[in-house]
């Protein structure tokens, strides 16, 4: 039996194949793009070696189908989407991809009765912060999305309700916010970890949304909680969760980057990014059992640690 993962080259699947990996799980990559770079640089060469390659569009189910078929696919972890700016630059092609390719993907776990799928929705699917109050973001609180992207996402929660209440398809989607790290370079809220990138190759990088708050959440506690839930035997009442990482100040992430490149030429620009940053993950702790393990000065320091060697190893003394 064998992990179908869509979106495997690139950043959270790419992360997700990893750690499938190193459980001696057979991983089939099903993407649409022959680059392989985010994936090789995450996983190494020996790793991507060990994975099945499958170029294919989330679109077309006949290929998807029979992929699964020939590898006994009995889990899906479903990361593929168009990310914010390319979703509102193509609205058309944002609710093919985004939309159709998730039904398609939860119409392959229906009629191969896979196990469990494993999928990717955002808090983009919630609106403006004057929305919520004060308080955390409940994890049914309605949703009143601002972008193409998040709209979409909030299309998928619904559909993923239908094929549980219908098939009782078992899936488990996650509402990620602003995941960091290397490999992350795509989506609007990539600047977190363009900043770490620059500071550590001494370039200059102007930071955006200073007047804000961000959730600093780690790309290895995601990867831990996409793995956890996907061994889940048991099925959770609930369909899709709040996700959340260190919510701290964007300023303070730029003024403790700094401890570690007093050197680096970093200025902050004002504005917001537009959504709340603090969710209530109180489902999310009792039916998956995750709780995230890592700090904004742990997942910066790592991240920033990662693309000093990387420097190093391109550019050798």
């Amino acid at each position: 039996m064998s992990i179908l993962i869509t979106g495997s080259g690139g950043f959270i699947g790419s992360y997700a194949a990893r750690d499938a990996l190193l459980q001696n799980e057979r991983v089939v990559s099903y993407d649409n793009t022959p680059d392989l770079s985010i994936i090789e640089d995450v996983l190494g060469a020996d790793l991507v070696k060990k994975m099945t390659h499958v170029q294919g569009d989330l679109l077309d189910l006949p290929l998807m189908l029979s992929t699964a078929k020939a590898h006994k696919v009995d889990r899906i972890i479903h990361m593929a989407s168009l990310q914010i700016p390319a979703s509102a630059t193509n609205p058309h092609l944002a609710l093919r991809i985004n939309c159709e390719g998730t039904l398609n993907i939860f119409e392959l776990a229906r009629i191969l009765e896979v196990k469990k799928v494993v999928w990717a929705s955002s808090s983009a699917v919630y609106g403006p912060t004057e929305k919520y109050g004060d308080k955390p973001v409940a994890n049914d609180a309605p949703h009143y999305p601002t972008t193409v992207y998040g709209a979409c996402k909030s299309l998928n929660e619904r559909m993923a309700t239908h094929y549980f209440d219908t098939y009782g398809l078992d899936s488990i989607g996650f509402r990620f916010t602003a995941v960091y790290g290397i490999g992350r370079v795509r989506g609007k809220s990539s600047f977190t970890t363009k900043m770490i990138e620059m500071a550590a190759y001494g370039k200059p990088y102007t930071v955006p949304f200073g007047d804000d708050l961000i959730d600093w959440q780690y790309i290895e506690d995601v990867s831990t909680m996409v793995m956890q839930a996907l061994g889940l035997e048991r099925k959770t009442p609930s369909r899709v969760f709040n996700t959340q990482g260190d919510v701290r100040p964007v300023v303070e992430g730029v003024k403790y980057l700094r401890t570690l490149a007093p050197d680096a030429d970093l200025k902050t620009e004002p504005g917001k990014f537009g959504i709340p940053w603090r969710y209530d993950t109180s489902a999310l702790e009792k039916e998956v059992g995750f709780k995230p393990r890592y700090s904004m000065e742990e997942g910066i320091k790592k991240t920033y640690e990662g693309f000093r060697s990387r420097r190093l190893l391109s550019h050798p003394r």
